[in-house]
């Protein structure tokens, strides 16, 4: 009894320093808004979009509906109509456009006669990622364009491909970002609770009190890294709300198992957290090294980039990484709808490293004070 007396008496005492402390309240409520609103409106590989220019050299019934079917999709907006080449030269130059769109003058007359007709389409590649996808656009548009013509003439219509993606119907970017978005915010913000609860302690000059007083380093460290969880809890459960209410991003999986790997997640960052923190004298060297580790570990949890995609020695390094479990538990229980017995790999490997960084706490922590 008496050990729960202390605990929560230490609980109630970190809880209190944060609440009070303005820097800290608006460390853990500001930085979460922002990050939310930036990655869920900003941050998105939807393109939406493609300011255009057109050198129509045909001036057919043909390249007329092209075009028209090119603008009638929302996304392709005629900025410029072109009278040479070099004018889509300059445009794509000062970035003007996107995308240059070029009709040979033979395109209607190819097209009737049932030969090839070809089309250019010049893009700015400065952007890849806009360029490529606007490229794909264009082409589709040219398949089902060229698709109807032959169906209207007689001929055999080409085959058709009928695409769906599972779990995110329309390719929206956002349904992806977001749900990662909690984890990274979770990681970022319980590592850095963890970091700065011994760093503000020993910076005010109350660490030693706190030794003196009739608490042993365990019930130190239990107790700073409760309250860590409990923080991080609470941000954790305002991401899931504005995924769920203000992105509308539909919840297909238990809630219970979510809160289970978000729980796991939580503790391991702060564990985390409290050995950046044994070993930091300042508040600005618990930050430092927050962030020296924060940055890696979510480059290298597949939130920017596949795992796939990355060398294999990055790969093997992603093993050790708490954030690759976290990620993909939160993103298949969100989006997929994923049980636990798809997911006890990803759930044992978490557990692992969530009782690595709990040793690791403890052992920095009484290396430290000893």
């Amino acid at each position: 009894m008496d050990f729960l007396v202390r605990i929560t008496s230490l609980v109630k005492k970190e809880l209190l320093a944060v609440l009070r402390d303005k820097k800290s309240r608006m460390a853990l409520i500001i930085p979460p808004i922002i990050q939310i609103g930036i990655f869920g409106y900003a941050a998105t590989m939807n393109v939406t979009r493609v300011p255009y220019a057109v050198l129509d050299k045909d001036g057919g019934e043909a390249a007329t509906q092209y075009i028209a079917d090119l603008e009638g999709t929302g996304i392709f907006r005629r900025q410029a109509t072109a009278a040479t080449e070099k004018d889509i030269d300059r445009l794509i130059d000062n970035r003007n456009i996107v995308v240059g769109l070029t009709i040979p003058p033979d395109f209607s007359r190819n097209l009737q006669t049932g030969r090839p007709a070809s089309l250019q389409l010049i893009a700015d590649g400065r952007n890849t990622n806009t360029a490529a996808i606007a490229l794909s656009y264009a082409q589709q548009i040219a398949a089902t364009f060229g698709a109807d013509l032959t169906a209207k003439s007689g001929g055999s219509s080409p085959v058709q491909i009928e695409s769906r993606a599972w779990f995110n119907p329309n390719l929206i970017t956002r349904w992806f970002i977001v749900p990662g978005l909690i984890a990274v915010l979770v990681l970022i913000n319980s590592v850095l609770s963890g970091a700065l609860s011994i760093a503000r302690e020993r910076e005010e000059g109350t660490f030693d009190q706190l030794l003196v007083a009739p608490y042993n380093p365990g019930e130190i460290l239990l107790g700073k890294g409760i309250a860590t969880v409990i923080t991080g809890i609470m941000q954790g459960v305002f991401v899931v709300l504005v995924a769920m209410f203000w992105f509308r991003i539909p919840f297909q999986g238990s809630i219970w198992l979510l809160s289970t790997a978000i729980l796991l997640f939580i503790a391991t960052g702060a564990a985390i957290g409290l050995c950046i923190s044994s070993f930091s004298r300042s508040l600005q060297q618990a930050i430092v090294g927050t962030f020296l580790l924060v940055v890696p570990t979510v480059m290298l949890s597949g939130f920017a980039t596949p795992i796939s995609s990355m060398p294999e020695f990055f790969q093997d390094l992603t093993l050790l990484n708490p954030m690759r479990y976290g990620l993909e538990l939160i993103q298949r229980i969100f989006l997929e709808g994923a049980g636990f017995m798809d997911l006890w790999p990803l759930f044992g490997a978490i557990v692992i490293v969530a009782a690595g960084a709990v040793l690791a706490a403890i052992f920095s922590f009484h290396h430290k004070i000893s």
